[in-house]
């Protein structure tokens, strides 16, 4: 199923960092967010940013690790159980939540660069923004990223989304049938074209009785870890719908590098009121955030642009977007955007400076311990001092 084994360890690593640091960032914001005062918008707007984006970030988590286990059970066997898997509702619902993942983070991602791009122009009209606004915002961005993510599982929208079927029969030579020929062996049967997908599946459920149609690869099903079918070439099915993703997608980063730009200059010009510490700890932070979200989604956004100029993307790109291109963000923005798990490290950083700082004045007391003093007389009577470790 996954027959790399560094892309099978990057999907352990990349799940336990999305699973726990969102968790822990998760608790932490939760319980800033209890104690603060209720006065504080800013503050509470931007920790329900926070809480959304974990909560998108966690089923990224979610994802990596159901797939990495299903491949540990399918381990040494997969191409027994290859089918089955693809055409299952675990790996479409699979799909559906990577897709819900990346999609509800990257709109919250949006939504927080927004609101700090007002921060930074009007910090004064910011400070009377409710929460209500911010959850309706964010209300907006699951509403999306569910819609977008589920289009592709209607029975309504099968036939657009539909490539292939599992249909044992003697005619093809394999059970492994297009839906093209499908659709030409439904035809022979009843002398006319079909109208619709539904009347192909039904023709060949009335004419095969003991052949019937076991499973459909729709968009969640072209690759062994459920991906949605990003790369496709404008020959395949549903090709538009992918290229809809990445471009908006495409256009949310570049919107972020934009506003994040325009962020760091406006904080420029009041760096009369800031200390070029804290000026140059926001141009860090920046970088960071642009550079995270060019990691995640560029090298995709390429290789989608690729493949619909005709040039076919290898298995492996899917394997790799799945556990590193999109886990990237999901993994890393704990760290970006909320300082609980920063104020962690830098307190451990601390608590184990004490720790050595002691050890070290501990062990010089033992080497002046150490020193004795042996006094006493030479040969021609006059005093000498031996020191001796």
């Amino acid at each position: 199923m996954i027959a790399n084994p560094i892309y099978r360890a990057i999907f352990w690593i990349t799940a336990v960092l999305a699973l726990g640091g969102n968790s822990f960032v998760f608790i932490a914001t939760a319980h800033s967010l209890w104690n603060v005062d209720r006065n504080k918008n800013v503050f509470i707007n931007t920790s329900v940013f926070i809480l959304n984006l974990c909560c998108s970030d966690f089923l990224m988590g979610i994802y990596l690790l159901v797939v990495i286990v299903q491949a540990r059970q399918f381990s040494g066997s997969y191409c027994l159980f290859d089918k089955k898997w693809r055409s299952s509702s675990l790996c479409q619902g699979l799909g559906a939540l990577a897709v819900i993942s990346s999609e509800a983070s990257a709109m919250t991602m949006t939504a927080m660069t927004t609101f700090r791009l007002v921060s930074a122009f009007k910090p004064f009209t910011i400070r009377s923004v409710g929460v209500l606004r911010v959850l309706l915002a964010e209300l907006f961005c699951w509403i999306s990223a569910v819609v977008l993510a589920t289009v592709p599982l209607l029975k309504v929208t099968s036939e657009y989304y539909t490539t292939d079927v599992w249909f044992p029969n003697n005619i093809f030579g394999t059970d492994f049938v297009s839906r093209e020929n499908m659709s030409l062996l439904a035809q022979r049967i009843t002398g006319i074209k079909p109208e619709s997908w539904t009347d192909v599946k039904q023709t060949i459920k009335e004419t095969f009785s003991r052949n019937s149609i076991k499973g459909e690869f729709g968009y969640y099903g072209k690759t062994s870890v459920c991906m949605p079918r990003l790369f496709a070439t404008t020959s395949e099915f549903a090709w538009e719908y992918s290229t809809f993703l990445i471009t908006v997608n495409f256009l949310m980063f570049i919107y972020m590098v934009i506003a994040y730009v325009l962020i760091y200059k406006q904080s420029n010009r009041m760096k009369e009121s800031r200390s070029n510490d804290v000026s140059s700890k926001m141009q860090k932070r920046i970088s960071r955030l642009i550079l995270t979200d060019f990691c995640c989604w560029i090298p995709i956004c390429v290789m989608g642009y690729l493949s619909y100029g005709g040039i076919n993307m290898p298995p492996d790109a899917y394997v790799l977007g799945a556990c590193l291109l999109l886990p990237i963000n999901s993994a890393l923005n704990p760290l970006l955007y909320s300082k609980a798990i920063e104020d962690q490290l830098v307190r451990a950083k601390k608590w184990l400076m004490e720790k050595l700082s002691i050890l070290r004045a501990s062990t010089n007391r033992s080497s002046d311990l150490a020193v004795r003093f042996n006094a006493g007389t030479d040969e021609e009577g006059d005093r000498v001092v031996e020191i001796r470790e």
